[in-house]
């Protein structure tokens, strides 16, 4: 199930209320009594209560709700993600915001089956805000507003600072401490440490040779050239799918990228590599000339072709980029 892109605010709350109409007046005891429920102070969300205590715009609190499915049948993993993410910013909220100002609700497909079936929402999840329309936290313009899902949207941080921005709020995630995160890497730093000093006192590091370090530096150089630590940080998609449908290596900009481009610029590196060191150190050592003018021939064409290949993912990555070789 794909994101959805912003939808009219006024269509949307007008279908609504025609589609179902408003059951008698709101209450925002009564989603504060669904919210105290749920261990993240988010209240799950019937149709009644969506339409009673959520649509009117003569409401004194927002309602911050997103529109799900989150039962296993439906593999919704973005339904998931911001299902996440969207708790660790209402337990934020609950903890040091105001209560009576901002409710943060769920209508899962299964609560709601009759309004997604009346308002046509194949395509989930979706993150609506409807501001106050009366009272000390009113907004000019009440109508409901659907919060585009983007990836920097997807992060504790980041959604809080959208709906802060909407509402006019300071938000703070309560985003918990990953105890379990710093003690691997103090595991993992302590076993670096004693395998360190048990290769300093047990082996002769010269008699490993110098091919051996010069093998370990290219990989580590390739490794962090291409892109792995931002991998690590950002934790992008494997791969991509283009408009048409066919898969995507490459993102054609340079502020995001996919892990598989990690690995074929860094085997692209590699390549252009081993034949440079080809060319350097065995390709004057061979005897016959004919031979070593077939291998010269044919490693600086091996390399010109990898070289003018990263050419054109730079040149994929930077639009404006006016060079080429080779490829395009």
């Amino acid at each position: 199930m794909r994101l959805l892109g912003a939808l009219g605010a006024l269509s949307f709350a007008g279908q609504l209320l025609l589609s179902c109409g408003v059951a008698g007046a709101q209450s925002l005891s009564e989603l504060q009594a669904l919210a105290k429920k749920d261990g993240d102070s988010l209240a799950r969300l019937d149709i009644e209560a969506f339409m009673k205590n959520v649509v009117p715009e003569s409401k004194s609190y927002a309602v911050v709700v997103q529109l799900t499915a989150l039962s296993p049948k439906y593999k919704c993993k973005p339904c998931v993600e911001l299902d996440k993410t969207l708790r660790t910013v209402a337990r934020g909220w609950n903890r040091h915001g105001d209560k009576d100002q901002i409710v943060f609700a769920s209508m899962d497909v299964e609560d709601g089956e009759e309004l997604f079936h009346k308002m046509k929402i194949e395509q989930i999840p979706r993150l609506m805000v409807f501001p106050a329309g009366a009272g000390p936290h009113a907004l000019a313009n009440a109508s409901p507003r659907e919060m585009s899902l983007k990836e920097e949207t997807m992060t504790p941080e980041g959604m809080s600072a959208k709906l802060g921005s909407l509402l006019g709020v300071a938000i703070k995630p309560d985003i918990p401490v990953n105890y379990g995160k710093y003690l691997r890497m103090t595991l993992a730093v302590q076993a670096a440490g004693a395998g360190a000093y048990l290769a300093y006192k047990l082996v002769n590091l010269r008699m490993l040779g110098r091919n051996l370090w010069a093998i370990a530096t290219i990989m580590f150089v390739l490794l962090m050239t291409s892109g792995f630590m931002w991998n690590k940080i950002n934790d992008p998609p494997y791969m991509g799918q283009a408009k048409g449908g066919e898969v995507a290596l490459f993102v054609p900009t340079n502020n995001q990228q996919f892990a598989v481009e990690t690995q074929i610029v860094a085997v692209t590196y590699a390549v252009c590599a081993l034949c440079i060191v080809i060319l350097v150190r065995h390709a004057p050592k061979i005897q016959s000339a004919d031979q070593r003018t077939f291998i010269t021939l044919l490693f600086v064409a091996v390399l010109m072709l990898m070289f003018s290949y990263l050419n054109s993912v730079f040149r994929l990555k930077m639009p404006g980029y006016p060079f080429k070789l080779l490829l395009e």
